[in-house]
Protein backbone atom coordinates (compact mmCIF):
# COMPACT_ATOMS: atom_id res chain seq x y z
CA UNK A 1 0.00 0.00 0.00
CA UNK A 2 1.53 3.14 -1.05
CA UNK A 3 1.60 6.23 0.98
CA UNK A 4 -1.26 7.98 -0.32
CA UNK A 5 -3.21 4.81 -0.55
CA UNK A 6 -2.67 4.51 3.18
CA UNK A 7 -3.92 8.03 3.82
CA UNK A 8 -7.39 8.06 1.66
CA UNK A 9 -7.66 4.81 3.86
CA UNK A 10 -7.33 6.57 6.85
CA UNK A 11 -9.37 9.14 5.63
CA UNK A 12 -12.55 6.70 4.84
CA UNK A 13 -12.12 5.23 8.29
CA UNK A 14 -12.68 9.11 9.53
CA UNK A 15 -15.03 10.03 7.27
CA UNK A 16 -17.62 6.50 8.70
CA UNK A 17 -16.80 7.73 12.33
CA UNK A 18 -17.92 11.37 11.78
CA UNK A 19 -20.84 9.76 10.04
CA UNK A 20 -21.91 8.08 12.63
CA UNK A 21 -21.13 10.83 14.85
CA UNK A 22 -23.96 12.79 12.54
CA UNK A 23 -25.92 9.90 12.26
CA UNK A 24 -26.29 9.52 16.00
CA UNK A 25 -27.72 13.00 16.12
CA UNK A 26 -30.46 12.39 13.81
CA UNK A 27 -31.79 9.49 15.83
CA UNK A 28 -31.11 11.36 19.36
CA UNK A 29 -33.47 14.08 18.18
CA UNK A 30 -35.85 12.03 15.95
CA UNK A 31 -39.15 11.72 18.35
CA UNK A 32 -38.03 15.21 20.31
CA UNK A 33 -39.53 18.51 19.32
CA UNK A 34 -37.48 21.09 16.67
CA UNK A 35 -36.37 23.97 16.11
CA UNK A 36 -37.26 25.17 12.31
CA UNK A 37 -36.42 28.30 10.60
CA UNK A 38 -37.04 28.85 7.01
CA UNK A 39 -33.68 29.80 4.98
CA UNK A 40 -35.61 30.95 2.01
CA UNK A 41 -38.90 30.14 0.41
CA UNK A 42 -37.37 26.53 -0.78
CA UNK A 43 -34.73 24.94 2.26
CA UNK A 44 -35.02 25.15 6.11
CA UNK A 45 -33.04 24.33 8.73
CA UNK A 46 -33.52 22.53 12.25
CA UNK A 47 -31.09 22.68 15.08
CA UNK A 48 -30.45 18.72 14.72
CA UNK A 49 -29.05 19.79 11.37
CA UNK A 50 -26.85 22.22 13.44
CA UNK A 51 -26.16 19.52 16.07
CA UNK A 52 -24.88 16.85 13.73
CA UNK A 53 -22.71 19.57 11.84
CA UNK A 54 -21.10 20.21 14.65
CA UNK A 55 -20.44 16.51 16.08
CA UNK A 56 -18.93 15.70 11.81
CA UNK A 57 -16.84 18.81 11.82
CA UNK A 58 -15.67 17.97 15.17
CA UNK A 59 -14.44 14.96 14.20
CA UNK A 60 -12.45 15.72 11.24
CA UNK A 61 -10.90 19.00 12.52
CA UNK A 62 -9.55 16.51 15.16
CA UNK A 63 -8.17 13.80 12.84
CA UNK A 64 -7.11 16.55 10.06
CA UNK A 65 -6.76 20.23 11.26
CA UNK A 66 -5.27 21.90 8.09
CA UNK A 67 -7.80 20.33 5.72
CA UNK A 68 -10.68 22.60 3.88
CA UNK A 69 -14.36 21.72 4.97
CA UNK A 70 -17.64 23.01 3.19
CA UNK A 71 -20.69 22.13 5.19
CA UNK A 72 -24.49 22.93 4.40
CA UNK A 73 -24.71 24.19 7.90
CA UNK A 74 -21.18 26.07 8.96
CA UNK A 75 -20.23 27.39 5.67
CA UNK A 76 -17.11 27.09 3.97
CA UNK A 77 -13.82 26.81 6.06
CA UNK A 78 -10.86 27.55 3.94
CA UNK A 79 -7.52 26.36 4.17
CA UNK A 80 -4.23 26.08 1.69
CA UNK A 81 -4.61 22.50 1.95
CA UNK A 82 -5.30 20.76 -1.22
CA UNK A 83 -8.17 18.23 0.41
CA UNK A 84 -11.74 19.59 0.92
CA UNK A 85 -14.67 18.00 2.90
CA UNK A 86 -17.82 18.67 1.97
CA UNK A 87 -20.24 17.79 4.10
CA UNK A 88 -24.21 17.78 4.30
CA UNK A 89 -24.92 17.30 8.30
CA UNK A 90 -28.85 16.07 7.19
CA UNK A 91 -29.49 15.31 3.70
CA UNK A 92 -33.69 14.91 3.73
CA UNK A 93 -34.66 17.77 6.50
CA UNK A 94 -38.16 17.62 5.42
CA UNK A 95 -38.54 14.41 5.30
CA UNK A 96 -37.03 14.32 8.75
CA UNK A 97 -39.20 17.30 10.26
CA UNK A 98 -42.01 14.61 8.94
CA UNK A 99 -40.88 11.51 10.89
CA UNK A 100 -40.55 9.74 7.26
CA UNK A 101 -36.95 8.40 8.08
CA UNK A 102 -35.04 8.67 4.91
CA UNK A 103 -32.62 10.96 5.64
CA UNK A 104 -28.84 11.03 5.45
CA UNK A 105 -25.43 12.15 6.48
CA UNK A 106 -23.27 12.61 3.70
CA UNK A 107 -19.84 13.85 3.82
CA UNK A 108 -17.07 13.59 0.60
CA UNK A 109 -13.77 14.54 0.49
CA UNK A 110 -11.43 15.93 -2.67
CA UNK A 111 -8.12 16.41 -3.46
CA UNK A 112 -7.30 19.66 -5.73
CA UNK A 113 -11.18 19.35 -7.02
CA UNK A 114 -11.22 15.61 -7.77
CA UNK A 115 -13.32 13.29 -5.67
CA UNK A 116 -11.52 11.02 -3.71
CA UNK A 117 -14.01 9.69 -1.15
CA UNK A 118 -17.86 9.38 -0.89
CA UNK A 119 -19.53 8.26 2.34
CA UNK A 120 -23.36 8.58 2.66
CA UNK A 121 -24.63 7.15 5.89
CA UNK A 122 -28.82 5.87 6.57
CA UNK A 123 -28.64 5.75 10.43
CA UNK A 124 -32.68 4.76 10.43
CA UNK A 125 -31.49 1.43 8.74
CA UNK A 126 -27.75 1.51 9.99
CA UNK A 127 -26.42 1.80 6.45
CA UNK A 128 -23.12 2.69 5.50
CA UNK A 129 -22.53 3.81 1.88
CA UNK A 130 -19.02 3.84 1.45
CA UNK A 131 -16.45 4.29 -1.87
CA UNK A 132 -12.83 5.15 -2.59
CA UNK A 133 -12.16 6.78 -5.90
CA UNK A 134 -9.68 3.81 -7.35
CA UNK A 135 -12.19 0.86 -5.15
CA UNK A 136 -16.11 -0.76 -5.28
CA UNK A 137 -19.26 0.41 -3.30
CA UNK A 138 -19.86 -1.07 -0.65
CA UNK A 139 -22.95 -0.97 2.53
CA UNK A 140 -21.29 -2.20 5.71
CA UNK A 141 -18.50 -3.15 3.87
CA UNK A 142 -19.87 -5.33 1.45
CA UNK A 143 -19.05 -4.67 -2.18
CA UNK A 144 -22.44 -3.73 -4.29
CA UNK A 145 -22.99 -3.14 -7.69
CA UNK A 146 -25.55 -1.28 -9.77
CA UNK A 147 -28.07 -3.37 -11.77
CA UNK A 148 -27.81 -5.04 -15.07
CA UNK A 149 -31.17 -4.34 -16.46
CA UNK A 150 -31.63 -3.04 -20.04
CA UNK A 151 -35.47 -3.71 -20.56
CA UNK A 152 -37.25 -0.10 -19.55
CA UNK A 153 -40.55 -2.09 -19.32
CA UNK A 154 -39.04 -3.73 -16.53
CA UNK A 155 -36.63 -1.37 -15.28
CA UNK A 156 -37.43 0.00 -11.72
CA UNK A 157 -36.89 3.66 -11.56
CA UNK A 158 -37.25 6.16 -8.80
CA UNK A 159 -38.22 9.97 -9.74
CA UNK A 160 -38.17 13.27 -8.03
CA UNK A 161 -38.92 16.36 -9.82
CA UNK A 162 -41.37 19.61 -9.79
CA UNK A 163 -44.71 19.25 -11.17
CA UNK A 164 -44.13 22.56 -13.39
CA UNK A 165 -41.02 21.59 -14.69
CA UNK A 166 -40.96 20.20 -18.23
CA UNK A 167 -39.49 17.13 -17.63
CA UNK A 168 -42.52 15.93 -15.73
CA UNK A 169 -44.16 15.21 -19.82
CA UNK A 170 -40.99 13.70 -20.97
CA UNK A 171 -41.31 11.35 -17.87
CA UNK A 172 -45.00 10.70 -18.87
CA UNK A 173 -44.34 10.14 -22.15
CA UNK A 174 -41.54 7.82 -21.39
CA UNK A 175 -43.79 5.68 -18.79
CA UNK A 176 -46.91 5.37 -21.35
CA UNK A 177 -44.91 4.73 -24.73
CA UNK A 178 -42.43 2.47 -23.17
CA UNK A 179 -44.61 0.38 -21.08
CA UNK A 180 -42.65 0.72 -17.69
CA UNK A 181 -44.60 -0.22 -14.35
CA UNK A 182 -42.35 0.63 -11.72
CA UNK A 183 -42.31 4.29 -11.48
CA UNK A 184 -41.74 5.42 -7.77
CA UNK A 185 -41.67 8.99 -6.97
CA UNK A 186 -40.06 9.81 -4.00
CA UNK A 187 -38.62 12.80 -1.87
CA UNK A 188 -36.18 12.85 0.99
CA UNK A 189 -32.36 12.48 0.44
CA UNK A 190 -31.77 12.50 -2.85
CA UNK A 191 -28.04 10.76 -1.50
CA UNK A 192 -29.77 8.08 -0.32
CA UNK A 193 -32.29 7.95 -3.40
CA UNK A 194 -29.00 7.79 -5.52
CA UNK A 195 -27.73 5.03 -3.40
CA UNK A 196 -30.93 2.30 -4.04
CA UNK A 197 -29.24 2.90 -7.78
CA UNK A 198 -25.88 1.97 -6.21
CA UNK A 199 -26.92 -1.21 -4.63
CA UNK A 200 -29.06 -2.19 -7.19
CA UNK A 201 -32.66 -1.47 -5.24
CA UNK A 202 -33.38 0.75 -8.54
CA UNK A 203 -32.16 0.65 -11.72
CA UNK A 204 -32.43 4.51 -12.15
CA UNK A 205 -33.05 7.41 -10.19
CA UNK A 206 -34.22 11.16 -11.63
CA UNK A 207 -34.20 14.26 -9.69
CA UNK A 208 -35.28 17.17 -11.85
CA UNK A 209 -36.58 20.44 -9.95
CA UNK A 210 -34.86 23.70 -11.66
CA UNK A 211 -36.13 26.26 -9.11
CA UNK A 212 -34.62 24.19 -6.14
CA UNK A 213 -31.40 23.55 -7.35
CA UNK A 214 -29.17 20.72 -5.13
CA UNK A 215 -25.90 21.78 -4.15
CA UNK A 216 -22.30 19.83 -3.72
CA UNK A 217 -23.30 18.64 -0.31
CA UNK A 218 -26.68 17.07 -1.82
CA UNK A 219 -24.87 14.79 -4.41
CA UNK A 220 -20.76 14.26 -4.13
CA UNK A 221 -20.51 11.78 -1.91
CA UNK A 222 -23.32 9.49 -3.93
CA UNK A 223 -22.33 10.41 -7.20
CA UNK A 224 -19.36 8.50 -6.34
CA UNK A 225 -20.63 5.94 -5.23
CA UNK A 226 -23.00 5.46 -8.46
CA UNK A 227 -20.08 5.71 -10.24
CA UNK A 228 -17.65 3.12 -8.12
CA UNK A 229 -20.69 0.58 -8.29
CA UNK A 230 -20.86 0.65 -12.29
CA UNK A 231 -23.15 3.73 -12.93
CA UNK A 232 -23.49 6.79 -14.32
CA UNK A 233 -24.60 9.67 -13.36
CA UNK A 234 -25.68 12.64 -15.30
CA UNK A 235 -26.64 16.35 -15.96
CA UNK A 236 -29.71 18.03 -18.20
CA UNK A 237 -27.35 18.15 -20.89
CA UNK A 238 -26.42 14.19 -21.06
CA UNK A 239 -22.84 14.94 -19.88
CA UNK A 240 -21.05 13.41 -17.14
CA UNK A 241 -22.53 15.68 -13.95
CA UNK A 242 -20.12 17.99 -12.31
CA UNK A 243 -21.35 17.08 -8.78
CA UNK A 244 -18.86 20.26 -7.22
CA UNK A 245 -21.55 22.97 -8.99
CA UNK A 246 -25.14 22.93 -7.95
CA UNK A 247 -27.67 21.02 -10.52
CA UNK A 248 -31.28 20.99 -11.13
CA UNK A 249 -31.56 17.66 -12.82
CA UNK A 250 -29.35 14.43 -12.06
CA UNK A 251 -29.63 11.48 -13.50
CA UNK A 252 -28.10 8.30 -12.41
CA UNK A 253 -28.82 4.77 -13.50
CA UNK A 254 -26.40 1.66 -14.90
CA UNK A 255 -24.92 1.42 -18.24
CA UNK A 256 -27.69 -0.32 -20.42
CA UNK A 257 -30.85 1.88 -20.18
CA UNK A 258 -30.05 4.68 -22.30
CA UNK A 259 -31.93 7.29 -19.91
CA UNK A 260 -30.48 9.74 -21.75
CA UNK A 261 -32.91 10.59 -23.83
CA UNK A 262 -34.83 12.37 -20.78
CA UNK A 263 -31.67 14.87 -20.92
CA UNK A 264 -31.09 17.82 -23.38
CA UNK A 265 -33.19 21.17 -23.48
Amino acid sequence: MTEQQRLFEECRQVAEEAALAGGQVLLDHRYAPLEIEHKDRQEVVTNVDRLSDEAICAVLRRAFPRHAIVSEESGAQESASPYRWIVDPLDGTEAYIRGLHFSAVTIALTRENEMVLGVVYHPFQDEMYTALADGPTTVNDYPVEVTSEADLAQARLILDYSPRDELRQRLNDLEWNRGIKQMMRFGGSLALNMCQVAKGAADGYIYGRMRNRVKSWDMAAATLLVQRAGGYVLDRQGQPLNALEPQGFVLCSNAKLALERLCGD
